[in-house]
């Protein structure tokens, strides 16, 4: 697999496991109110610790893990999504 395929791979979302019951358990439910906030915005609220802050082409892993925050910056530096993944 060349570059171009690793690079394709990264950008592939994260498989859910089958099992899950899709509750979410990382707490994004009480933070639905910064989408379309700055990232700034996240320097005003308490984010545990194992949170993910990702950026347009930020490099990530792609497991699943339904107790951690993740936050999507867009490329307007805009928070676009809070999930637990």
């Amino acid at each position: 697999m060349g570059v171009f395929g690793l690079l394709a791979a990264c950008a592939q979302p994260a498989a859910v496991p089958s099992d899950f019951d899709r509750t979410p358990a990382c707490g994004a439910g009480a933070l639905q109110f910064l989408i379309g906030r700055p990232e700034a915005a996240l320097s005003q609220v308490t984010l545990p610790p194992a949170t993910r802050v990702l950026r347009p082409d930020d490099a990530i892993a792609l497991d699943f893990s339904p107790d951690r925050l993740t936050i999507d910056i867009d490329q307007l530096g805009r928070i676009s999504s809070v999930t637990c993944r």
